[in-house]
């Protein structure tokens, strides 16, 4: 239903722990063939001293590496990384069973994720092997109720910033802000070992303040990753209907709404006019009431497309950064 609500490819979480063998057969081939989804996050038994029913991980590696049009990657755990110290050697040999990717849990405390992609890269840079992208995953909180959540959920959060957030007058903004700060703390000591990124920000809560702090998150640190690329990037535009509110579906009817008339053909950008706007390229052949229409495509897209258009479409695709970064404030992570 994602797929067909926003009109963009998704990555579908997978736990392949609790499913008998003949039951994840059918359900794969009925996810691949029926509903079109190519691209999947791959998740274990929550203990390897358990035993699950099902097939293991390799053995779903093994399927999905025979077909040629699926993608799959895996998650990591930074905090596992310091209580064992071989978070790295399992990226590695996740990796020779084909994962692309892996995607992080949420991160409130930056130096496991620092020391974990430090000895990746450096154990990578040692077997003479490209590492995998990681995947850095945010979640804005901004009550005590999504804060027990997200710590259930196996996240760590330090005293201090759980503190910092909860007694915060805007308790959503400082968690964004903090956030942030830990974002570019990771880019920031990480520079140089080697290992790809990607961004990705999770929306855990019910409540529109922190629904909508994860949109901001999510444009703040893009951002932030894409200028520390420091190569040119933009954004592909689409316009939608003004009734189809977020996205080209029509939740009144159920049905997808038909889709937009497609732009023109991008062209190289030209050298705009002092003090003008939109002088070349994308926006040449647009009127000023189509340039008003211009919007961004939604979090989830955004996400999926940055994680997979590097993987799937042999290319990185480069979004268009949003509002500058704010400047640093001096004191703590988010003051």
């Amino acid at each position: 239903m994602l797929k067909d609500v926003s009109g963009k490819e998704s990555v579908v979480y997978k736990c392949v722990a609790e499913s008998d063998p003949g039951g994840f057969d059918g359900w794969l081939n009925k996810a691949i063939d029926t509903f079109g989804v190519n691209a999947y996050n791959l998740v274990g038994g929550a203990s390897s001293a358990n035993q699950y029913s099902g097939p293991t991980i390799p053995d779903v590696a093994a399927k999905l590496n025979k077909r040629a049009q699926c993608a799959h990657g895996g998650v990591t755990i930074a905090e596992r990384h310091v209580k064992k110290g071989n978070e790295h050697e399992t990226l590695v040999r996740k990796g020779e069973l084909g994962m692309r990717w892996f995607i992080s849990q949420a991160i409130y405390d930056p130096e496991p994720m620092i020391k974990l992609l430090k000895e990746y890269g450096a154990l990578c840079k040692q077997k003479k092997i490209a590492p995998k992208r990681i995947v850095l995953t945010f979640a804005p909180c901004g009550r005590e109720k999504t804060m027990r959540f997200i710590k259930w959920l196996g996240v760590t959060v330090p005293e201090d910033v759980e503190k910092e957030i909860l007694e915060a007058d805007d308790k959503v903004g400082k968690s964004v802000d903090l956030l942030c700060a830990m974002c570019r703390k990771i880019l920031d000591e990480t520079k140089g070992c080697g290992v790809p990124l990607g961004i990705s920000v999770e929306s855990v809560s019910i409540f529109k303040n922190e629904i909508n702090a994860a949109h901001e998150l999510f444009r703040r640190t893009q951002s932030m990753l894409l200028d520390f690329l420091g190569e040119p990037w933009l954004v592909q535009y689409k316009l939608v209907s003004k009734g189809a509110k977020r996205t080209s579906f029509d939740y009144g009817s159920r049905k997808p709404v038909s889709p937009p008339k497609a732009l023109p053909p991008v062209k190289e950008p030209k050298a705009a006019k002092e003090g003008s706007v939109g002088g070349g390229g994308l926006f040449e052949n647009l009127s000023q009431e189509e340039r008003k229409k211009l919007g961004v495509v939604g979090v989830v897209g955004a996400v999926v497309g940055f994680i997979l258009g590097a993987v799937l479409g042999g290319g990185a695709s480069k979004p268009v950064a949003s509002a500058a970064e704010p400047a640093k404030k001096k004191g703590g992570w988010g003051k």
